[in-house]
């Protein structure tokens, strides 16, 4: 009968048609091992909406599970996006999926650590890695999004998962027995396929996440960035070379200088929404431009650079949705919650919670029970991961965090417990949370000092939710 069955699947995908309408009659599951009927009417066990790296870290895993998954990813990819810095903790999270070879065998820049500078070039600040509380390996990698997103939704392909690209999902109707969901189909028009269970993996898009609860946005860090790709910007020597470059802007926002090539650096600029509001320019080109023009230290990096992309705009850069998971359901990557990328957080924070989200659904799968209460832990973990680099992103904004970043000191291993998180570290042991808290006190008593001191610097909104 297992057999039986995947000649059926195959059969339905086959031929240069891939026609997805031969996959609306309902037939026995093919993951017979649930011991439930809960599957019975299904094509697949998970469809997962979004092929990018929570979609693909979801579908991969489910896959690796022995449930059979559907992938609908509305582009085709390779695409281009955002987001190309990654973190020392990615490593992990590759390897649990399977795709740690995949991606280190495409030569991807290798990143090393970050350097801070602030915005006349007077002071600098180097975050190596190798230095890092609880990080077993220090190097990570800098990728254009095109092709590193193409590694992992090709690895969910070789892990067993069904992909169909070109397929955007439209609806979604849930009922006791499970979920039918209907997408647009590039030769039929529009198609329909039965699940017992959905991710959605979405993106901004928000396909289940718009319809189930409520986006809320960040009150603090509401920021505008502006991007572009650039060949013949310097870089460092040494294993420096591929580092992430950060320069500071005194409006409290800051350029990124991304190695993703040989010769392609991406640049953007991140600006709080009230300056740029108050300075609007016209184009993403002239905006940058104007930018750069103000912050010395970035200009002279891209004083001798040619543009080789457009330039582009990205908005709603922080938010946290009300709801991740319900009956049926879970809400993962940008879908459900995205924080400013100061820290490079993005893409870590998607994969880690698709691959928890598939754990979730696998779990009540094989217990015939997908109800609401069983993820309850899933959105636990990642509201509290979510939170837990907010701190540091809104930090980051408050000039007295900023100030004790870039006068750093040793003492009692606080500097490296800090560079710990700035790693992708989001479960540190409990000496390392002790030294966090120092840090954070430290902080809060040198805001107290710039408040009381007459020349001191008044604080303002973000400074006085860094608190939190």
């Amino acid at each position: 009968m297992l057999d039986e069955a995947r000649e059926r699947i195959d059969n339905a995908f086959a031929g240069s048609s891939d026609r997805a309408g031969d996959l609306t009659h309902c037939r026995d599951s093919i993951s017979p091992a649930f011991g439930s009927n809960m599957h019975k009417t299904c094509d697949f066990d998970v469809a997962v909406i979004g092929g990018g790296p929570a979609g693909s870290a979801a579908a991969s895993t489910l896959a690796r599970r022995g449930h059979q998954v559907l992938v609908l990813e509305k582009e085709a990819f390779p695409r281009f996006h955002i987001g190309e810095s990654q973190l020392p903790w990615i490593n992990e999270i590759l390897a649990r999926i399977g795709a740690d070879a995949a991606v280190s065998a495409e030569g991807f820049v290798q990143k090393w650590g970050a350097s801070f500078t602030t915005a006349d070039g007077t002071a600098d600040q180097y975050a190596d890695f190798s230095q890092a509380y609880e990080v077993p390996r220090p190097q990570t990698y800098q990728v254009p999004r095109d092709r590193f997103d193409k590694v992992l939704l090709e690895n969910a392909v070789r892990s067993g998962a069904r992909v169909r690209q070109g397929c955007g999902a439209r609806d979604a109707v849930f009922d006791a027995d499970g979920v039918t969901v209907t997408y647009a189909d590039p030769n039929d028009g529009e198609a329909t396929v039965r699940v017992a269970a959905v991710i959605d993996a979405s993106g901004r898009a928000g396909f289940l996440a718009r319809r189930f609860g409520e986006r809320r946005k960040d009150p603090v860090l509401q920021n505008i960035a502006v991007h572009r790709q650039y060949e013949g910007i310097p870089r460092s020597e040494g294993r420096r070379a591929g580092d992430i470059r950060m320069v500071t802007r005194p409006d409290r926002g800051w350029f990124w200088f991304i190695p993703i090539s040989d010769t392609v650096v991406s640049v953007g600029a991140v600006v709080p929404q009230a300056v740029y509001n108050a300075t609007r320019r016209g184009s993403a080109e002239d905006t940058l431009a104007a930018f750069l023009a103000e912050t010395p230290a970035a200009l002279q990096l891209v004083a001798n650079a040619t543009p080789v992309s457009p330039a582009r705009f990205d908005a709603d850069y922080s938010y946290l949705h009300t709801v991740h998971a319900g009956d049926r359901f879970a809400v993962t990557g940008d879908a459900g919650a995205f924080l400013d990328p100061i820290f490079s957080t993005g893409v870590l924070l998607a994969m880690q919670s698709g691959i928890e989200a598939a754990e979730a659904i696998s779990d009540g799968l094989r217990k015939g029970d997908l109800r609401a209460h069983r993820f309850a832990k899933y959105e636990r973990r990642l509201v509290r991961r979510y939170h837990h680099f907010r701190r540091f992103a809104v930090g980051f904004y408050d000039p007295a965090f900023r100030d004790l970043f870039f006068n750093r000191s040793s003492r009692f291993g606080i500097y490296e417990a800090v560079l710990s998180v700035l790693g992708g570290n989001w479960r540190p042991s409990l000496t390392t949370r002790l030294r966090l808290e120092a840090f954070f006190a430290i902080v809060a008593l040198k805001r107290l000092t710039q408040r009381f001191s007459p020349s001191g610097t008044q604080p303002d909104a973000t400074a006085e939710v860094a608190e939190t």
